[in-house]
């Protein structure tokens, strides 16, 4: 198990960092809160008691601690599982690059 938990890692283009702050998901049936448990460049983990159906298109709603403003994202849904779910970001602007990065900078070790 723990061989294919490290190939999995292996195969991410992005590394993540854990986090711990509040996000806001707004799907076509509504929407629900949630915690941010960690974030890359492409992607972020979502605790929940709700979750979006799989393979939704879903708008997602946070502000990192490092940032002024909040940050709105377009995401899909690429797991879930339980109370958790998986989402990859569909894009970011070069801008909100620039701040999820200054986010892992000040969380670096």
């Amino acid at each position: 198990m723990a061989n294919q938990e490290e190939q999995s890692y292996e195969k991410r283009a992005h590394p993540r960092y854990p986090c711990n702050f509040s996000v806001k998901i707004i799907t076509e049936n509504g929407e629900f809160d949630g915690t941010a448990v960690n974030i890359s460049l492409s992607g972020i983990l979502v605790e929940s008691n709700q979750f979006p159906d799989f393979n939704s298109a879903i708008k997602l709603c946070f502000r990192l601690p490092t940032m002024a403003a909040d940050i709105e994202v377009i995401a899909e849904v690429r797991w879930n599982v339980e109370n958790v779910f998986g989402l990859r970001f569909s894009s970011l602007l070069d801008k909100k690059v620039w701040e999820v990065n200054q986010f892992f900078e000040n969380n670096d070790g």
